[in-house]
């Protein structure tokens, strides 16, 4: 008989609630069926009230995601327990609904941004040159990108 897998309600429903033995309790099936980049995403988004949306990032963020990496999870290696607890401490003790926030998609408009910022700040790293087209308002953005046209016309 095959068995089922966990199903990311229930999932939820265990972390929010601070089941930390849980872990212990599931099946080799079901623990396959947890995806901790997954629930990272899910635990750090709540819907209700700002204090508890705030709450559910910062902790997240705090308790979850500082070590995520160094943790080097695999479900085979006894750190996917650690990684389930730190989930069960983010949890605020009740069930709470988590909204998927997906990633943010880059229009064209948005690249040929980035692009031209690379082009006329070479110097910057990558996150700042993501930092200053988020930052700058659409009168800066047209004025960079009629200087960089104007550069690019008395170099050829």
């Amino acid at each position: 008989m095959e068995q089922e897998k966990l199903t990311l309600k229930q999932i939820l429903a265990c972390t929010d609630l601070g089941f930390k033995n849980a872990w212990q309790e599931f099946t080799d099936t079901e623990k396959k069926s947890v995806s901790f980049w997954l629930l990272n995403r899910y635990m750090s988004s709540v819907t209700g009230n700002r204090a508890a949306q705030e709450r559910a990032v910062i902790v997240t963020n705090e308790v979850y995601n500082k070590n995520f990496n160094s943790i080097k999870l695999n479900k085979d290696n006894g750190h996917a327990e650690l990684a389930w607890q730190l989930l069960c401490v983010c949890g605020s003790g009740k069930q709470q609904f988590h909204k998927w926030i997906g990633n943010a998609k880059k229009s064209k408009e948005q690249n040929e941004i980035l692009r031209v910022i690379q082009q006329e700040y070479p110097h910057l790293k990558q996150d700042e040159v993501s930092t200053l087209a988020r930052i700058l308002t659409k009168e800066q953005i047209k004025k960079l990108f009629t200087e960089h046209d104007e550069r690019n016309a008395q170099s050829r």
